[in-house]
């Protein structure tokens, strides 16, 4: 499979899938042929058409949702982010899966304020996301970077790779996923910027990723609800239809956020994987028509688990006064 050898802390980087690897080669490009790990297709935002002065190195698909930077050469970093905010008090989770191999000084996945620009480095090489405290990055050679401090992560990614991107905004938290297996809470206190939005950046010639997958969630009780029931649903189980391929669209919820998280129910619990179903006619959190059977469902789990949800709450709050104020 393909690794990464420019960095020691880049060197388990693997691909999502076996499309991607040199024992089994596909009948054509990866890039054009794979689909693993895309059985949805909710997207609720895409990437910002370039500016006049970026189009020579951003390029983007009809659709807007894969992106390719330096299509020629490079000379330096190009940028881009999101066509809409990261609002206050939302959950957000998405995904983009890297087209092509990750080299050079740095490819990087993350969020941004409008403050950063995407112009000024077009003559310089630069780790772009993360280099003040406008912008947060995971870089592919296994770092996170924020005001110019890189901290590193258990992996890195390459071609194949499937990078999540969880940014809760009620708790002002980011997190990073590689092929959906999460690299621990990197970040705190997001809360203090007014706005955020989703960002990429590569200093690489005919680097090419696309988003795959963006979804949002109001932070409320029911999406505590929801978190417990889906990181509890196993298939095989019976669920009502709509609150069936409602966790279907909304896999994200029962991802973990930490790395060798320590609750008690840790072994019990397995994370949601999408599954193969038609998705024609989801029912979301976005739609004002929610049926109440999902809404009535989830409230009966929440009252069912609420011991569960206050206990995790708890650790949870107690996390955040840990970084604000730690132990000297």
């Amino acid at each position: 499979m393909y690794t990464l050898k420019t960095d020691d802390a880049a060197q388990y980087a693997k691909p999502y899938c076996a499309c991607w690897s040199d024992t089994k080669p596909m009948e054509g490009s990866p890039a054009d042929l794979c689909d693993c790990g895309e059985d949805d297709d909710l997207i609720e935002w895409k990437w910002e058409p370039p500016v006049r002065e970026t189009e020579r190195w951003c390029q983007l698909s009809l659709d807007r949702s894969k992106i390719t930077f330096h299509p020629i050469f490079s000379s330096g970093t190009a940028a881009a982010r999101s066509d809409a905010p990261l609002l206050i008090d939302h959950h957000y989770y998405w995904e983009v899966k890297m087209l092509t191999r990750c080299y050079g000084t740095d490819i990087m996945v993350g969020v941004g304020t409008k403050k950063v620009s995407t112009t000024d480095t077009e003559f310089k090489f630069v780790s772009l996301l993360g280099q003040d405290g406008e912008s947060y990055g995971l870089s592919y050679k296994g770092k996170v970077r924020h005001d110019g401090k890189f901290t590193p992560v258990p992996a890195g990614f390459c071609s194949g790779s499937i990078v999540g991107v969880r940014v809760d905004l009620w708790h002002g938290t980011l997190a990073f996923y590689i092929n959906r297996k999460p690299q621990g809470v990197s970040f705190y206190n997001l809360r203090r910027h007014p706005e955020l939005y989703a960002m990429l950046s590569s200093t690489a010639a005919q680097s090419s990723m696309r988003l795959i997958y963006a979804a949002s969630w109001r932070a409320s009780l029911l999406v505590d609800a929801a978190k417990v029931l889906a990181a509890s649903w196993r298939e095989g189980m019976e669920l009502p239809p709509g609150l069936r391929k409602a966790l279907n669209s909304q896999f994200w919820l029962g991802l973990p956020a930490d790395v060798g998280s320590d609750d008690e129910d840790d072994d019990e619990i397995e994370p949601v994987k999408p599954m193969n179903a038609d998705t024609s006619n989801l029912v979301t959190i976005n739609n004002p028509l929610v049926d109440e059977l999902f809404l009535r469902t989830l409230f009966s789990v929440y009252f069912q688990n609420r011991e569960m949800i206050l206990k995790s709450q708890q650790r949870r709050m107690k996390e955040r006064i840990w970084m604000l104020d730690p132990p000297q």
